[in-house]
């Protein structure tokens, strides 16, 4: 293996081995080129795989820069903050409660910047991370996150493979959330039984001012509102306090303004000896926010929690092979040039080049091919692979790395960045909040200078905070997209990211991985082709041997067998002379077999297996190890085997006798609907792309379909990312569908990430939505509900605008009291909740 250090021109990402370039393709090595109408030359340019050089062909130099995560993040700390962090600095990855807007980023940044020994600092408010770059000798994760844990904020490193942690931040959001909840029942209850109909006239106005009255009311309720106000509603006030001294003042300044107006206004009338309180005011809002946040926390957590177990498949350990014999030792122990002992079902620990043994090596968890590929000395491996059959050793490259480790590390880095985009809430909030602290403060004064009593201008300025207290701004969004996420559970569909289905409905590309979104992503024997023997012979024979095997090719042909009815999976004894006894199981009329497949001096080769069955010495695999064991390749199967490859499938040939008898055609087969996926998500104008890591061969009949626009083939798993990032720079909002842990970086780099749930749990981890049933059905339909979702967030957001735009006047007018104002605020909350939970058609 050759290490370099030259990076891809379209990724950035260093370059294994030797570099692929334009010349490779004019030399007639690999894929067909489309060099002749692309638009941008690709010559003296080098590339880490052919993928990225056909990426790079066919979408040229688009800067995938030029599409902003958010124009917000631009116009404030953005990347002018961004400080340079030297190579060698080590990365922290904190796990933060506490989170409860986009401005709290900001703080957490500025906060950690301001530690020793710490270089830059980035915060995420969607998956409540923050990324610290810092220099290990100075600092390290347990005191980077002590410094960090201040006014209620707690920062944590993630423990890997347990729930420990996360089931005690939700508990403890769990715990504030029912007192907030009981809390406000017991003061509406006593507002329901005395204060509301003293204040209708069902009871005389004297009534509140007996003295076991007082006692009832005026004792317990702001005893119980100051519970609840400042013990359950201390995350949004200090939120708000957080976003101010940011200068980035958000929604949650109006919700504790109004809150804390009402509780002081309150307050002030009660030590005044008044009946007039408004208490219930200030204890719905926090309660109904705290709910609100609770539940969209359950589902950001529900993402969050599960992603310390992301590397739980990592490989930590290693056996080193070293002149005082072979011993265990930490991954992180190893050095470039051990060699390391890799047994049958290991994961591979580091990327490195074998030296001993042979094995075919299964690389899907990490690139994506659907088949593993025999390795043998001198041959390159990547670490997270596995070897399914045999014993390897491996010698550790240069970077004594692994590409699997990469992919979790990228995946971190996208996951944990600053968001795709913020809230349209925090956006109106950025001019609606400054201009009604303002407003109530103008009004209040304003009534002062006219002469009012202090308490009746007191009561129009906390009217004016009330009825503009944005808590139909704030359920605008997760309302209708709560719905949304409900509807696609139905469908099959678990939302991970709720903010991500609003955005779906603006997508202009859709890629598709193909192992096992487009195809089922497993083997299957499809053709049979004989020549002097007869199909079931062939299948007996081929059975027999591949059972002995482990590998997918292997199990098609047992599992083609085993349909057709020839059957080798009976009780299976060691035979005398080491081979296996194999009773085939059954015969064709169903009743079980009077003879048994012996199985003796069974071999695996570099690209297949022999062994003696039933006396006759048999060969099952590629067609060239036939050709390395002199064995007779008629033209008949010669024929077949060069059919089946033009066709995209894997050639398995089968012999006995000293010669070949048969060809078995295997290959990934495309899932039933792909095609009706692909043109109705064509007819709604989406282009559609199909980026993989298979070879070009195995693509050609996605690559046919008129409604597909580009197949990107030989794409390596860390530039998929690379690609998407090209795709939004070229084409604009981009969303990804995939499986496997080669996919996890590109699904969280997209817009919109859609994983299937019998994927990798690296790729669900870190899509927006993971598809449990349906298929590609369940994804179409996806779409579908992501525009009505859409649609209805505008709508809420229409009527939101609306309502303040009437009440705001009259409230600074006097002409709405602050109780009015609550129910002003609570109609149009019902509004926005009805609007939201309306049932969606079945086309929908």
């Amino acid at each position: 293996m050759t290490d370099t250090t030259d990076t891809c021109t379209l990724c950035d990402l260093p370059i294994r081995g030797d570099p692929v370039t334009a010349d490779d393709d004019a030399n007639g090595d690999g894929a067909a080129s489309q060099s002749e109408t692309d638009a941008t030359d690709a010559a003296g340019e080098t590339f880490c795989c052919r993928g990225c050089l056909e990426v790079y062909r066919t979408l040229g130099d688009a800067d995938p820069e030029a599409v902003s995560t958010d124009d917000l993040e631009d116009a404030s700390d953005g990347d002018a903050d961004r400080r340079d962090v030297p190579e060698d600095a080590e990365t922290a990855f904190l796990a933060v409660d506490g989170m409860h807007c986009t401005a709290c980023e900001a703080f957490l940044e500025t906060t950690a910047r301001a530690g020793e020994g710490v270089y830059d600092a980035e915060a995420s408010y969607t998956t409540e991370m923050l990324k610290v770059s810092y220099d290990g000798s100075k600092t390290d994760e347990e005191a980077l996150a002590e410094s960090v844990s201040r006014l209620g904020y707690r920062a944590s490193v993630p423990e890997v493979g347990t729930a420990a942690a996360e089931e005690e931040r939700f508990g403890r959001d769990e715990l504030r959330t029912v007192l907030g909840v009981l809390g406000a029942m017991s003061v509406m209850m006593i507002y329901v039984l005395f204060l509301y109909p003293s204040y209708l006239g069902i009871y005389s106005e004297s009534f509140l001012y007996e003295p076991a009255t007082h006692v009832i009311v005026f004792v317990p309720i702001p005893l119980l509102s100051t519970i609840v106000v400042f013990l359950v509603g201390y995350p949004i006030v200090r939120s708000a306090y957080v976003s101010l001294r940011a200068g980035t003042p958000s929604m949650d300044v109006l919700i504790a303004g109004g809150a804390l107006a009402s509780y002081a206004y309150s307050m002030y009338v009660v030590a005044t000896g008044g009946v007039v309180i408004y208490f219930d005011v200030a204890v719905a809002i926090v309660a109904v926010v705290t709910l609100g946040d609770f539940v969209q926390r359950r589902v950001k957590r529900r993402a969050l929690g599960s992603i310390g177990d992301l590397d739980f498949d990592r490989v930590r350990s290693a056996r080193v092979r070293d002149a005082a014999g072979t011993h265990e030792v930490d991954v992180d122990a190893l050095e470039p040039g051990d060699e390391v002992v890799v047994k049958r079902g290991e994961r591979v620990p580091l990327d490195g080049t074998v030296v001993d043994g042979e094995a075919a090596v299964d690389e899907a968890l990490v690139t994506g091919e659907s088949v593993p590929e025999t390795r043998g000395p001198g041959d390159a491996v990547i670490g997270g692979s596995v070897a399914t059959d045999g014993r390897l050793v491996v010698r550790v490259g240069e970077r004594a790395a692994s590409t699997y480790d990469r992919l979790l590390a990228q995946l971190w880095n996208v996951q944990s960045g600053s968001g795709g985009t913020q809230r349209l809430a925090d956006t109106i909030a950025a001019l609606f909040v400054p201009f009604v602290l303002a407003l109530a403060l103008v009004v209040a004064g304003g009534w002062l200078l006219t002469g009012a009593p202090v308490r009746e201008a007191l009561t129009i300025g906390v009217s004016v905070l009330v009825v503009s207290c944005p808590c139909s701004f704030g359920l605008a969004t997760p309302v209708a997209v709560a719905a949304g996420v409900s509807r696609a559970a139905d469908d099959g569909v678990l939302v991970t990211n709720t903010d991500a289905v609003a955005s779906l409905a603006d997508v202009d590309v859709v890629a598709f991985d193909k192992t096992g979104t487009l195809t089922e992503g497993r083997m299957r024997v499809t053709d049979v082709a004989v020549d002097d023997a007869t199909e079931r012979d062939v299948l007996r024979y081929a059975a027999a041997i591949e059972r002995e095997a482990n590998h997918p090719v292997a199990d098609a042909v047992v599992g083609h067998a085993d349909e057709r009815g020839v059957r080798t999976s009976g009780e299976r004894t060691l035979a005398s002379d080491g081979g296996a006894a194999v009773t085939d199981g059954a015969t064709d009329d169903g009743d079980a077999a009077a003879d048994s497949l012996r199985v003796a001096d069974f071999e695996e080769r570099r690209r297949g297996a022999i062994g003696t069955v039933d006396g006759a010495r048999v060969l099952v695999g590629h067609p060239d190890l036939f050709a390395g064991e002199d064995w007779t390749v008629p033209g008949a199967v010669s024929r077949a085997v060069t059919s089946a490859q033009d066709d995209g499938a894997i050639a398995t040939v089968v012999g006995w006798g000293g010669r070949a008898r048969g060809v078995l055609a295997a290959r990934d087969t495309p899932r039933d609907d792909w095609r009706e996926t692909v043109e109705a998500l064509a007819r709604d104008g989406r282009e559609i792309v199909v980026v993989t890591g298979d070879d070009q061969s195995r693509v050609s009949q996605f690559e046919a379909h008129p409604d597909v626009a580009d197949v990107f083939a030989g794409v390596l798993p860390q530039a998929k990312a690379a690609v998407v990032e090209r795709l939004r720079g070229a084409e604009g909002t981009v969303a990804m569908v995939g499986d496997g842990t080669n996919d996890a970086p590109a699904l969280a780099a997209a817009d919109l990430g859609v994983a299937f749930a019998s994927g990798t749990e690296l790729a669900t981890e870190a899509a927006d939505a993971t598809v449990t049933e349906g298929g590609l059905r369940s994804v179409r339909r996806l779409f579908g509900i992501a525009t009505t979702t859409r649609s209805r967030v505008r709508q809420n957001f229409a009527w939101a605008l609306g309502y303040n735009v009437i009440t705001l006047p009259l409230a600074a007018l006097g002409l709405v009291d602050p109780l009015l104002a609550a129910i002003a605020m609570a109609a149009s909350s019902l509004l926005v909740v009805a609007n939201s939970a309306r049932s969606y058609r079945p086309d929908e």
